[in-house]
């Protein structure tokens, strides 16, 4: 890391520095890194093929008088109902609209909205539909919010998916403190053997966004128009307070009750105020639900690309044999503007696996993704603003205070001060972990710490002029208490003593971290 692109106030720190294997205090230390005894592997990446939503870009997009920019929150039904295969309702600030395909790819919209604003409690917004077929008739559950700003969930149906809707006005609305004037984003399901009408929503709002949800909850009635019950155990998903995808709030799901007979339902995860990732959770009953890290499922799209701002509510159906997923995403264009895509499932995908990784820009809101893979390497794009590391944030929670982690890593751009590039351990937010690699504070090997956003240099030795471009960098950070210890080609290269950063779990990352630079990450071993 160097001043250009740390944040906050820079402070030097104390280091012991290695020269050959040979630690400035003058003790004799070994020269080749204790990896070399394999211990116990706790995570590894490859950077292989893996399953995953293989992206198909946009398939709807405001054309229609009536339409705002954003085209929102896509609820569907399959090969029910008779007429098209794949019926969508999606929202527009202030209605909803209608729209059929054959194929899910080719969309026909209904002209006019299936349901404008005409309550008192959906004068300020109308939007978020969920929509079930049964006993003959269309069941929809959406939101609406009123003057005075509460927004609560409301109750349509009809006989006919394009309307007439007949509304119900109000089923289910806020009654304590913490649900903040605020029950949205319905998920409606009829359960035919328990006879039973079930509704996931959300509650509550993150202060610092604005309006985005805070927690799930659940509700139950035997009649879809109300009276509906909420669950005493509310909210039954809560963010994770972690520093990771899921830090801040939880919203939007669409739950589907899957053949066995578990539950299944996507997710939208903030880390912050922004931005917000696709994941997925399963229940055995559809109240106990296990959220981590690695539940993300859908990341932010490339940088410049129509999915490069924000992932929204997803919606999964089946269609011969394979998964179709539609979502609403924000795009970095001027304006806000939001569109309806589409993803499939692949089985055999070239992309950062999601559950692994998450991909950011340190600390600050990211512009998109900023990795790819090619060759089975992760390889940073130097496709984000100069000032902005490049970052794949951990996933996968490492229970070790102590730990190695290694990678290969190579860099690729010219200029000596994108040539720095680090691996991140002890990870446990944005603001707090240690790093350790080439180049960086413009000397040849570095270590540091990150400390609730305060960057200080740890030790350091050699010119940043000595890594040069196009060579790999076998790189093993080792951390044992307090010790660091940094490795290249199996040969201990710099050692240091802090005392800062020892939690008892904690995540991994890596960071190219000039935002223009260029570099390939491979082989990633976590070992204890």
């Amino acid at each position: 890391m160097t001043s250009g692109v740390n944040r906050r106030t820079f402070i030097g720190g104390s280091a012991g520095l290695v020269t050959g294997a040979v630690v400035a205090t003058g003790v004799q230390q070994p020269a080749v890194a204790s990896t070399a005894s394999r211990r116990a592997l706790m995570f590894r990446d490859d950077f292989g093929a893996v399953p995953g939503w293989e992206r198909q870009g946009v398939v709807m997009r405001q054309d229609l008088p009536w339409e705002s920019s954003l085209l929102q929150d896509p609820c569907l039904v399959y090969g029910s109902g008779g007429g098209p295969l794949f019926k969508l309702w999606y929202g527009s600030l202030h209605g909803v609209g209608y729209a059929t395909s054959q194929d899910g790819r080719q969309w026909t919209k209904q002209t006019e909205p299936v349901l404008r604003p005409t309550l008192p409690t959906e004068s300020n917004a109308l939007n978020q539909p969920s929509v079930v077929y049964q006993g003959g008739r269309w069941h929809m559950t959406y939101f609406g919010v009123a003057a005075d700003g509460n927004g609560a969930i409301h109750y349509a149906s009809a006989t006919n998916p394009g309307g007439p809707w007949t509304k119900g006005g109000v089923v289910l609305t806020s009654t304590l403190p913490w649900e903040d004037r605020w029950i949205y984003n319905s998920s409606l399901l009829y359960d035919a053997g328990a006879r039973l009408w079930k509704m996931w929503y959300t509650a509550g709002m993150i202060a610092s966004a604005g309006g985005e949800p805070e927690y799930v909850c659940y509700a139950t009635a035997t009649n879809p128009a109300g009276p509906w019950t909420k669950h005493p155990a509310n909210p039954l998903i809560r963010p994770m307070q972690d520093g990771g995808w899921a830090s801040l709030g939880i919203g939007g799901p669409n739950v589907r009750k899957l053949p066995d007979g578990t539950y299944e339902t996507r997710i939208v995860g903030w880390q912050a105020d922004y931005p917000s990732r696709g994941g997925r959770l399963t229940s055995p009953d559809g109240l106990t639900w296990q959220l981590n890290r690695s539940s993300m499922e859908l990341d932010l799209g490339v940088v410049d690309g129509p999915e490069d701002g924000m992932i929204y509510r997803q919606f999964v159906v089946e269609h011969q044999g394979r998964k179709y997923m539609y979502y609403n995403v924000k795009n970095n264009r001027p304006g806000w503007n939001e569109t309806i895509n589409l993803a499939i499932w692949n089985d055999n995908l070239q992309t950062i696996d999601p559950a692994k990784w998450c991909m950011n820009q340190a600390w600050q809101v990211p512009t998109g993704a900023s990795f790819t893979v090619r060759d089975r390497q992760a390889v940073s794009l130097g496709n984000a603003p100069a000032d902005r590391p490049q970052t794949l944030q951990g996933n996968v929670r490492i229970d070790a205070r102590d730990y190695t982690l290694a990678a290969t890593v190579t860099p690729l751009s010219q200029a000596v001060g994108e040539r720095d590039n680090v691996l991140l351990a002890r990870y446990t937010d944005r603001d707090s972990y240690y790093y350790a690699g080439i180049a960086s504070w413009n000397q040849k090997y570095a270590i540091g710490v990150m400390d609730n956003g305060v960057n200080t240099k740890l030790a350091g030795t050699g010119a940043a002029t000595d890594i040069a471009v196009g060579q790999a960098h076998r790189l093993a950070f080792k951390l044992t208490g307090s010790r660091l210890d940094l490795y290249d080609n199996d040969q201990l290269v710099l050692s240091t003593n802090d005392p800062t950063l020892i939690p008892s779990t904690s995540y991994v990352g890596l960071q190219t971290t000039a935002g223009r630079a260029q570099a390939r990450f491979a082989a990633v071993s976590v070992e204890r």
